[in-house]
């Protein structure tokens, strides 16, 4: 059955094939029913193994760069660490972002990037302080990187350093007292292999700038990633069973491959507490951030209260945050705590979330808005023809059939 009749009441035409996924979807159902049942014979595994090389760390640290398994630091790797007691006032710095691409089919190219940010203050008796600060790219210094449009991974990077920026001022405005300042995510710039190192080298350095003030401001500093799947410690354990001999580990299949981490961890962490620490394998990591002392260091935690199913994100902590049991207790007890009013993720980066969001109709009357100024500079905006019948086909104003 080809749906393409146009719903006058939902203001949008159908037009999917769903009988041709039937017998898809069928089969989708009993393969992810099947990787569950795989799954728990590999948890079981991994616990057995967690608890075998739980103290061979020292034996398994010097992983090679190339090989991406978990590093282990000086805890046992099948430890866990109990859920602190958070302070009566606390405050949680959060920031996210969001973006529009360049449309190179639009009235105007341009993109947009919105941050969004909370401060909030708890046991001070404070409404949260929630805002928006939205950039708008136009001019060809803006929009042009040795002369690549500023799109995709290149936009990614600067709204990530917009988001860390954004929080580096705000942790800088913020009175001395426990402070976590939060991202959503990675702490790690992702930046893509193929761009050239010097050019490279020049964003991570900024970035790790911004993370250096945050340290300097007194905060605690930490990334948040919800449902994470990540299988770095999986390959450490395979690596470990394999007596640490990389080339072997290879060569060698991996019974635990695709493993999400998270899975490992849910059957192990008592409510609130979380996982040992381990270092990132990453290479940026290893060549950017440890050189300048931000070394990314990540744990796996379990939000869930006594009487549930646990939930279990991974955090990310830079080094100097390591370093400082009393920081790392701050970030423990108050992400817990703050995933807690809401629902398994931290309110504050929930509320910045929301602030950074840009909705269909924002975006329409952001265009709408530029267009209008065109017009008034004297300038006649027009979309390319390809965007003109898409506009046309998807409003409902045209229907072909074939």
């Amino acid at each position: 059955m080809l749906l393409r009749e146009w719903d006058e009441q939902k203001g949008f035409r159908v037009s999917l094939e769903l009988t041709q996924l039937t017998e898809q979807v069928q089969a989708m159902g009993k393969t992810m029913a099947g990787r569950r049942r795989q799954w728990a014979d590999q948890v079981a595994l991994a616990h057995s193994w967690l608890r075998q090389y739980a103290h061979q760390g020292a034996m398994l640290r010097p992983v090679p760069a190339g090989f991406h398994a978990a590093i282990p630091t000086d805890e046992p790797l099948d430890a866990t660490y109990p859920l602190p007691s958070a302070p009566a006032r606390y405050t949680v710095i959060a920031a996210d972002g969001a973006q529009i691409q360049p449309d190179r089919h639009g009235a105007a190219l341009y993109y947009l990037i919105n941050i969004g940010s909370v401060v909030y203050r708890h046991g001070s008796g404070q409404a949260p302080q929630a805002a928006g600060q939205p950039t708008l790219g136009y001019a060809d210094a803006d929009l042009y990187e040795d002369g690549l449009l500023v799109s995709g991974n290149l936009l990614d990077v600067r709204r990530d350093l917009a988001e860390i920026t954004r929080l580096a001022d705000l942790c800088a405005e913020e009175p001395p007292g426990a402070t976590v300042a939060l991202v959503d995510g990675t702490l790690l710039l992702w930046v893509l292999e193929e761009r050239p190192p010097a050019w490279r080298a020049a964003k991570i350095q900024a970035y790790l700038a911004q993370m250096e003030r945050i340290r300097a401001g007194g905060a605690a500093l930490a990334a948040f990633a919800s449902r994470p799947r990540r299988a770095e410690v999986t390959r450490l354990l395979h690596l470990a069973h394999l007596g640490g001999d990389v080339e072997q580990a290879g060569r060698t299949p991996n019974p635990l491959e695709h493993l999400p981490d998270r899975m490992v961890f849910e059957g192990l962490l008592p409510p609130g507490a979380r996982s040992a620490l381990f270092v990132s394998p990453a290479r940026i990591n290893r060549e950017g951030y440890e050189e300048a002392g931000h070394g990314i260091h990540f744990c796996y935690l379990n939000l869930s209260p006594a009487g549930r199913r646990p939930v279990v994100a991974r955090i990310e902590v830079p080094a100097w945050v390591v370093g400082d049991p009393a920081a790392l207790a701050l970030v423990h007890a108050v992400i817990v705590e703050q995933a807690r009013i809401v629902g398994d993720y931290p309110y504050a980066l929930a509320r910045a979330d929301e602030m950074a969001f840009i909705s269909t109709p924002e975006r329409n009357a952001l265009e709408e808005m530029i267009i209008a100024s065109l017009w008034r500079a004297g300038a006649r905006p027009a979309y390319s023809p390809k965007k003109h019948y898409k506009t046309l086909t998807r409003q409902g104003k045209r229907r072909y059939r074939g």
